[in-house]
């Protein structure tokens, strides 16, 4: 015959030590310390202990097997977080377990699973979420416990008070605090545990603060490469986390402190240079969450440079010319990042020693006997970048 535990919790009028304020708002997360462990016999230290090791502190439940009245050390059952990170307020939170100890795959959103009588158990809030009444107490009428596979142990079927003791009075969300509630489980409850005394201790691993959370990812890195005249067109996008009982009312995205854009993802133009960008989200129960990244939008690309001499008459290329024929000289650059980049060129050509030059100062006439003429362009962009480009005239009889 199968071993059933009926856990039966409260209505646990969680009480804040002389406070009618109201201390928790939906979305809220009741975080908890897990258990921290000692030794059943005080003379050895954790982890070397003889006798075998008990829960000492932090978080736990305990079961009145005996029947005696107390809570024994060696009755408790250590308590972690689950994948919601404790019990949000204001949402459901159902569980999953089975036969034999845990293995991976229950569904745990308030506490770790954990191992009771040999069979898979967990914490669960169903049909009524946890709420504050505003006057100081917390209904917890929809707490419950799976185990063993039972859907659902109805704990809050019985009516007790737990108190909430807080590191201030009145209470307030951002209190350090316990909760302990002492109960037994339904009489009648399948699990075969009925009237079997329980109590519920949890202690606040810091203060009950709701969190939403948002990251920016940016297509292809936060420094990128100049792509168009003055910036690029950068992609980027959020991954959002809020409470299990909250949703995402708006994601805002800010560059240099100018609002560029809504939504979860974006394409906006960054300018040269280093900038901040800022994603905000805001969630339909008001909680808000930031990130910042700095984008650098950089150039290291050289501009492109077209050196050429042109026949006059045709503007085609040409790379050589006869005797006494005018030419006509090209030097341009153009860049990807710079609509002006900054070109300067010159003319060489091979001479000898003692050769002699006839220059035109009116007319700007060089008159030079030789074979050959160097063309040499150079462009330079904003961001200092600079290329060069030789072209040769060759000069024929």
């Amino acid at each position: 015959m199968k071993n059933k535990i009926k856990v039966s919790l409260l209505t646990a009028s969680a009480l804040c030590a002389m406070s009618s304020a109201q201390a928790f708002n939906n979305g809220d997360i009741i975080n908890f310390k897990p258990s921290e462990f000692g030794c059943l016999d005080p003379t050895y230290t954790y982890p070397a202990c003889n006798y075998g090791s008990v829960v000492k502190s932090g978080s736990y439940f305990a079961m009145d097997t005996d029947g005696d009245g107390v809570f024994r050390e060696n009755e408790r059952v250590a308590l972690s977080p689950g994948s919601d990170g404790g019990i949000v307020i204001g949402a459901l939170q159902p569980a999953t377990s089975h036969s034999l100890c845990p293995n991976g795959t229950e569904t745990s959103p308030v506490d770790a699973p954990w191992c009771f009588f040999g069979n898979s158990g967990s914490h669960q809030v169903t049909g009524t979420p946890v709420t504050d009444n505003g006057d100081g107490t917390l209904d917890f009428s929809g707490w419950g416990v799976t185990w063993n596979g039972i859907a659902n142990i109805p704990m809050g079927s019985v009516v007790s008070n737990a108190t909430l003791t807080c590191s201030s009075a009145p209470c307030t969300v951002s209190d350090t605090y316990e909760i302990n509630l002492t109960s037994s489980v339904p009489v009648n409850d399948p699990s075969n545990f009925g009237g079997v005394g329980y109590t519920l201790h949890l202690e606040s691993n810091g203060p009950a603060i709701p969190t939403a959370t948002i990251s920016i990812v940016v297509d292809g890195g936060t420094t990128q490469e100049c792509t168009s005249t003055g910036g690029s067109s950068i992609h980027m996008s959020s991954t959002t986390t809020v409470p299990g009982n909250d949703s995402v009312s708006s994601i805002d995205w800010i560059v240099d402190g100018v609002n560029v854009a809504s939504g979860a993802d974006i394409n906006t133009f960054i300018a040269l240079g280093s900038h901040n960008v800022t994603a905000s989200v805001t969630t339909t129960n008001g909680l808000t969450g930031i990130e910042d990244v700095a984008v650098i939008v950089r150039d290291t690309t050289a501009p492109v440079i077209t050196a050429a001499f042109t026949d006059k008459k045709t503007g085609n290329v040409i790379t050589e010319a006869a005797n006494s024929e005018k030419v006509k000289l090209q030097a341009e650059a153009t860049d990807i990042c710079d609509s002006s980049p900054i070109v300067s060129a010159s003319i060489g050509a091979p001479v000898e020693d003692g050769q002699t030059i006839k220059i035109d100062a009116e007319k700007g006439k060089i008159k030079l006997h030789t074979s050959k003429l160097t063309l040499t362009a150079t462009g330079v962009d904003a961001s200092g970048n600079a290329a060069v480009n030789d072209v040769s005239l060759f000069i024929t009889d």
